[in-house]
């Protein structure tokens, strides 16, 4: 019972530190895509991206593209914290139904500074913008 009780404080402690290391605005410096580097594609396709995640369990993606564009929903830890899911509702305009969008990475590399966010097809490196 006690071994349960330490498995459980150690996986709540790990995912106050995820969270502590995610809290902040953080900008794109490298995107691969099917491991080629795309992070100017990316860069012309999303100007000025940044996402900002909170202690609060949401987060934010804004880019200007011309206009500029805010997205926010929540986000959640899965499979031993291992992977992180970013979830937004967004208007389908073919039949006009709010819809939930869903995203799965695996976080690889996380610090206070930094954070590789990888998926089947892409991956994202991630720096904390100084505050």
């Amino acid at each position: 019972m006690m071994l349960v009780v330490v498995l459980m404080a150690a996986g709540c402690n790990k995912e106050k530190v995820y969270k502590d290391n995610l809290n902040g605005e953080w900008t794109l410096y490298k995107y691969l895509l099917y491991n080629t580097d795309k992070t100017s594609v990316f860069q012309s396709r999303f100007p000025n991206y940044t996402i900002t995640f909170s202690d609060a369990s949401t987060f934010s993606e804004f880019y200007t593209n011309p206009d500029s564009v805010n997205i926010s929903g929540t986000y959640s830890f899965e499979d031993n914290l291992e992977k992180i899911v970013l979830e937004n509702q967004y208007l389908d305009l073919t039949d006009s139904l709010t819809k939930t969008y869903k995203r799965e990475y695996t976080i690889f590399n996380l610090t206070k500074t930094h954070v590789q966010l990888r998926n089947d097809t892409s991956q994202l490196y991630l720096s904390k913008t100084p505050e």
